[in-house]
């Protein structure tokens, strides 16, 4: 009898075991096993394929989640294929991408104004920079290449450059309406630019890219958002001329995009400041390594420890899987971090596999101690992240690199003449699509051989476009004439560019009035977050593939694609002295988002899966019970 009853009692914990993730991290094929284990739940979570539906709601989970978010998932998709070889999901990574191009190919979509801030937008182009960093195949019908639309985002986002305030940066939101998070320069819009522009300088060898992500880099530090200890603070408000820094909160991801930008720039110039900075972000990300429990080595979330019972809401639960890519990413270009990188993930991936004990082992969102029943998007794709990128850590591979000979890299401009420019843009207008790469798989290296810096050249790039396209009403840049550029680049010498920002309306020497909404504060308390806003990919082929997801969702036929191809992409400005002047008459202000100003968000899946628990709990204590008695 005594032995029946300590049977019974073995059996509790072995209850809230069931459906864990088994992973042996050490070898391959269970870690490609589990990272398909958790792509089959992520993508269990997508909807928006379905046939029938209209076009402005494909490609996206849906609200509650943000917009942003289904960017992300791209990013973390286009990964998925590369590093595990499955080409199950291509056409629905293709079709969700392709979906949200927009009109102009930059992600910028007039009907989801309520949702695009500069973070947002920068999200989905950091997932088509990594479809071409790995040679992601490209749909037949699209209307631009993956690098195109990376350009044209980019492009796109540095054209709103504000100087009318705190000697620089990019707003969180892009338009004015957008009010609680308009006056509010945040590190993650700027930072995500930052790594976006890394990232395009090394595949492209145009030093203008690199030119504008230092600019960026030192404008964060010159702020205050760039701590001297490589702390990367949320953001500052610049109603006060961001005097100080107003929310001092920090986050796995934004310091995820300072860390990777970072070594992409030490990669691309070979210069060790860039290194030096990478190993700082790295030596500060050991914070997020410091958990409650104390567990070692394993990653958390802030918000996971939070005053008051309070939890990350839906967009704080995905951040830790940004900060798993893109640590796997700065181990293999720059060295140096890749032993503690090494051991920060594998412990981590470890730690999530333990927590996927949900319903069809959907996965906690605390790592540091048993399931916390919060399960959802948020948590399946950290614990894909983090698990993918052990995994890209033992292949080796890096980012692929497309180096365009025919892009020189210019020396930035310390005084652009408006007059100069219209000049030379027009004369550039009729550039041939040739003369914008097409998608040639990148050449993918193993980590990491010493390359060199693409040379210098004192040639501008040629402007193909005199105005990057926005879709009606969208703010738009305009260069002061008679300004001086504070480009941060370590080059002295000056030369005059074109620049294909679009003007403001111009008449009798006044440029056309602005409104201005009514100042807003920044949320405050510990966890007054802003609303946040990521990408890789694939080449899949010339190589072995291990396909072992089966029965992924349903597809439907893309939407159709329009006829004509875009217009060559312009090449980016060279960092200047710009001012934001958004023009047009204001819409009725909406209501914040819940991820800015509202309390955080309960996720309102785990009531059910707690309840799954405690019945398998209880069961397993009647059995325990019954054993006793006989």
């Amino acid at each position: 009898m005594r032995s029946f009853s300590n049977i019974g009692a073995a059996l509790l914990p072995l209850a809230a075991a069931v459906g864990a993730v088994e992973l042996k991290i050490d070898d391959e094929a269970s870690v490609k096993a589990a990272i398909s284990q958790y792509a089959n739940g992520l993508m269990s979570y997508y909807k928006a394929n379905a046939s029938g539906l209209p076009a402005e709601e494909v490609g996206y989970i849906p609200k509650p989640h943000y917009w942003w978010e289904s960017g992300a998932l791209w990013g973390a998709m286009v990964e998925y294929t590369n590093i595990v070889g499955d080409e199950s999901y291509v056409k629905t990574i293709q079709q969700g991408l392709t979906a949200n191009y927009g009109p102009e190919n930059n992600f910028i979509l007039d009907y989801k104004r309520d949702q695009t801030g500069n973070d947002d937008q920068a999200f989905w182009c950091l997932a088509t920079m990594s479809a071409a960093e790995y040679g992601f195949p490209e749909p037949a019908d699209a209307p631009a290449t993956y690098l195109e639309v990376s350009k044209n985002c980019f492009n796109n986002i540095v054209s709103r450059w504000d100087e009318t305030s705190c000697g620089g940066g990019l707003k969180w939101q892009i338009y004015p309406e957008n009010a609680y998070g308009y006056n509010y320069k945040n590190s993650i819009s700027n930072g995500a630019t930052f790594a976006l522009g890394a990232r395009l300088a090394r595949f492209t060898g145009n030093q203008t890219y690199a030119d504008w992500a230092e600019k960026i880099y030192d404008w964060e530090k010159k702020v205050g958002l760039i701590g001297e200890n490589f702390e990367v603070f949320d953001g500052t408000d610049d109603k006060t001329n961001c005097k100080e820094v107003s929310d001092k909160t920090e986050w796995t991801y934004n310091n995820a995009m300072m860390l990777h930008g970072s070594a992409f720039l030490a990669d691309y110039t070979k210069d060790n400041k860039w290194t030096q900075r990478t190993e700082g972000f790295l030596k500060r990300a050991s914070i997020f390594f410091d958990n409650p429990k104390e567990v070692k080595n394993v990653m958390f979330e802030v918000c996971e420890n939070s005053v008051g019972g309070k939890t990350c809401n839906l967009d704080q639960q995905t951040f830790k899987a940004y900060l798993g890519r893109w640590m796997a990413k700065t181990a293999l270009l720059v060295p140096s971090t890749k032993d503690q990188i090494t051991t920060y993930l594998t412990t981590s991936a470890e730690a999530a596999a333990k927590s996927c004990t949900g319903e069809n082992s959907a996965c906690g969102s605390r790592w540091y101690q048993e399931f916390d029943g919060e399960t959802g998007t948020g948590p399946q794709i950290s614990a894909l992240e983090v698990t993918q990128a052990c995994l890209m850590i033992q292949q080796g591979t890096l980012p692929g690199t497309g180096a365009e000979p025919s892009e020189p890299k210019p020396k930035p401009s310390s005084k652009p003449s408006s007059s100069s420019a219209a000049t030379e843009a027009s004369s550039t207008a009729a550039v041939e699509s040739s003369e914008v790469p097409k998608s040639e798989a990148p050449k993918s290296t193993n980590a990491p051989e010493s390359s060199k810096a693409p040379e210098s050249s004192a040639v501008p790039p040629k402007a193909s476009e005199s105005s990057p396209g926005y879709p009606t009403g969208a703010p738009v840049a305009t260069p002061i004439a008679n300004t001086t550029s504070s480009s941060s680049s370590s080059q002295s010498d000056t030369a005059s560019v074109p620049t294909d920002i679009p003007q403001l309306s111009y008449s009798a020497g006044v440029y056309a009035p602005i409104e201005t909404p009514a100042p807003t504060n920044k949320p405050g308390g510990q966890f007054g977050e802003v609303k946040n806003s990521t990408a890789p990919a694939c080449t899949c082929t010339g190589r072995r593939t291990t396909t072992v997801y089966v029965n992924p969702p349903t597809e439907a036929t893309p939407p159709a694609a329009p006829p004509a191809r875009a217009p060559p992409v312009s090449e980016p400005v060279p960092p200047a002295n710009t001012t934001v002047l958004p023009t047009g008459a204001l819409p009725p202000t909406p209501s914040a988002p819940a991820n800015s100003s509202a309390p955080l968000e309960q996720f309102p899946g785990a009531a059910s899966n707690v309840k799954i628990v405690a019945n398998t709990l209880f069961a397993a204590a009647a059995l325990a019970g019954l054993a006793a008695l006989l």
